[in-house]
């Protein structure tokens, strides 16, 4: 997490933005070229987005929502992928599945995701909903139980017994924490880098739960960069344990070797979408 936190607090500096949309949305929808002209902001193909009150978390935020290639086109249901850190990630985390769907290795899928509206509001409020100080991360999947989750299953055609949910760093944190602490609330755990090293008395009641637990846990992705050597010491105790209650079908960790924190979330990304949903 510290490595996304200094290239966060890089653009903040800067005033940029890691997700253009972001950009044009802070600028009345325009950017402004080096010539002069105006140029409209760019909007993602087949994406909504939805204002969104949370009592849980007493906070407004916005809900966007990318929706698959073909959608519409007769009756069905989707699966739902959660993918988190929507500020600054939503447009790969939209792609790569709707891309990887045209080869059939992953169906067609709604993503969704939470926007808190610009790069400051982005870096304070990860920081609150992926970790356990304050009891941010129970809020946070109380909200996403109670509210987030029912009411895209409210207003897109989604089925409810196939979610998944991903996330990178801290939010790979949560999205481990989430499979662990609440099994039967998504089907399918995307967990790249995940931040355990930074939360070891957190991690180790995620250890003590695996271990004591007869319930069945979801299909699990998880990876690090060979780079990360005290978050793969921090991950490893919770694989082995893992291993002990679920097949090679369900359960999946690699060590992957693209050089950083940062450079690895694309693949890791896209080999975790084709495990999860290999059939």
């Amino acid at each position: 997490m510290m490595k996304l936190l200094k290239m966060l607090a890089v653009c903040a500096a800067l005033g940029a933005s890691p997700l253009g949309m972001s950009v044009a949305a802070q600028n009345g929808g325009q950017t402004e070229e080096n010539n002069g002209a105006q140029a409209s902001g760019f909007e993602l193909p087949g994406s909504r987005m939805h204002a969104f009150r949370s009592d849980v978390m007493e906070d407004d935020f916005h809900i966007a929502v990318s929706l698959p290639f073909g959608y519409g086109q007769g009756e069905r249901t989707y699966p739902l992928l959660f993918a988190l850190d929507g500020d600054g990630m939503f447009g790969m985390s939209s792609e790569i599945p709707r891309l990887l769907s045209f080869e059939g290795k992953v169906p067609p899928v709604i993503v969704a995701t939470v926007v808190y509206g610009g790069m400051q509001q982005w870096f304070q409020k990860r920081a609150r909903d992926f970790h356990s100080a304050n009891g941010g991360a129970e809020k946070f999947l109380t909200a996403l139980r109670d509210e987030i989750l029912p009411f895209l299953e409210e207003q897109y055609p989604i089925d409810p017994g196939n979610r998944a949910i991903y996330g990178h760093s801290s939010a790979g944190l949560f999205a481990f924490y989430a499979g662990v602490e609440e099994p039967a609330l998504f089907s399918r755990i995307l967990a790249t880098s995940p931040s355990l090293e930074e939360e070891p008395a957190w991690s180790q009641t995620f250890l003590e739960k695996i271990k004591a637990s007869d319930t069945a846990f979801p299909k699990m992705y998880l990876s690090v960069d060979a780079s990360e050597t005290a978050m793969l010491a921090a991950v490893t105790p919770q694989v082995e344990a893992l291993s002990v209650k679920m097949t090679p079908a369900d359960l999946k960790f690699e060590t992957l070797a693209e050089g950083s924190h940062m450079s690895v979330i694309p693949r890791a990304y896209a080999a975790g979408l084709q495990f999860l949903y290999l059939k």
